[in-house]
């Protein structure tokens, strides 16, 4: 067996010898995958099976420990102040791993056994001057690898009006199918390395941008694309695990989904567009009539009537789905308690909250927050 290794802090050394064991193992039982590990502490491995063909035995090849993702130093809790310093400071001097760059350790793995001692023989270098327009073996492949960078871009691009038209349609399978398929075109792991944090959020930026554009070609009015753009761009910065990170997307495609096939201005008037975008400003305030259409220049049952038939839902009803799209929101990204979500979307009665989240969503709050 094989294996490169950083120093580990002694109490960690136990569970690293039982760590490759089972990686031995596994690699043994399946000769002809890689085989990854992470453990409690966040510690990865990568391991391969391969026979040599010089030798009688077949080895193991063990890689790590390296991190998958910034690991949180205070879940372990009950730690001796000397080990949480001691694991701190290991934790800073390993790589961060993206998952491009897994996959290119995992094809190295792959033919690892299949390697053979290279020839090699030294050249006279040669002044600049007498190089002429001559290229070099470097600057060919310099040509070659824009050749292939060309090509990913050709294909981001298509992908991307792809993604861009789902989006404007409010297809959210759609999106997400095709979203799959090219993830690793955003890889930016180069551009930062050993940051997969920064990488995921300059992912995320693209993306709220690209989510804008295509629903304000979904007739999605400016204020409403203002308003959930800034709300993203704040999240995306806020945001500091791979984690949350991963969640905010799906909630970011859902949410621009939503926006197209909720808020798209087919046939609105203006005094509906007016009052659609008060409520939205102001989910949490009571509903007052006689204020909002004094704000629209229009009579009260004028507006009640007109609402109800451009946008198919009173007033009542319009603000309470604004309430439960935040309170969504909430419950899949913040630990604070229903009672409390309830309250700041601008519910006073918790149960009542929990009657009308059922009604519009199918489901309770905390079966919706469970499920996400």
């Amino acid at each position: 067996m094989a294996h490169i290794r950083d120093h580990l802090p002694e109490f960690l050394l136990k569970e690293q010898q039982h760590d490759w064991m089972k990686l031995c193992r596994e690699a043994n039982e399946d000769p002809e995958q890689c085989v990854m590990l992470t453990n409690e502490w966040g510690l990865s491995y990568l391991s391969r099976r391969f026979e040599m063909e010089d030798e009688a035995d077949a080895k193991v090849l063990i890689l790590g420990p390296f991190l998958i993702q910034t690991p949180d130093v205070n879940s372990h809790t009950g730690m001796e102040q000397r080990k949480h310093m001691e694991l701190e400071e290991f934790y800073r001097g390993l790589k961060l791993i993206s998952t491009s760059k897994m996959h290119s350790i995992v094809n190295i793995l792959e033919h690892a056994g299949t390697f053979r001692q290279a020839s090699f023989r030294y050249v006279e270098t040669t002044p600049q001057t007498a190089r002429g327009s001559a290229k070099t073996n470097v600057e060919r492949i310099l040509e070659q690898t824009d050749e292939e960078s060309t090509l990913i871009i050709d294909v981001r691009y298509k992908m991307e009006k792809e993604m861009m038209r789902a989006v404007e349609t409010g297809d959210k399978e759609a999106f997400r199918k095709l979203h799959a398929k090219i993830s690793n075109l955003y890889d930016f792991s180069d551009r930062f390395p050993n940051q997969p944090i920064r990488t995921m959020r300059n992912s995320l930026i693209i993306l709220n941008t690209l989510f804008r554009i295509s629903a304000e070609r979904g007739k999605v009015q400016p204020f409403f694309l203002h308003q959930i753009s800034e709300k993203f761009a704040k999240q995306i910065e806020r945001f500091d695990t791979i984690h949350s990170l991963t969640g905010l997307m799906d909630v970011m495609v859902d949410e621009y989904c939503d926006l197209v096939r909720d808020r798209a201005k087919y046939g609105f008037s203006l005094v509906v567009q007016k009052a659609a975008e008060y409520l939205t400003v102001h989910f949490s305030k009571p509903l007052n009539l006689q204020h909002l259409a004094s704000l629209c220049a229009v009579h009260p049952t004028h507006l009640s009537r007109q609402f109800k038939k451009e946008t198919g839902m009173t007033l009542t009803d319009f603000q309470q789905k604004q309430r439960i799209e935040e309170a969504k929101v909430l419950l899949k990204t913040s630990p604070s308690s229903i009672g409390w979500i309830a309250s700041y979307v601008g519910f006073d009665d918790a149960g009542y909250f929990g009657r009308v989240f059922h009604k519009l969503e199918g489901t309770s709050p905390s079966d919706y927050r469970k499920f996400h």
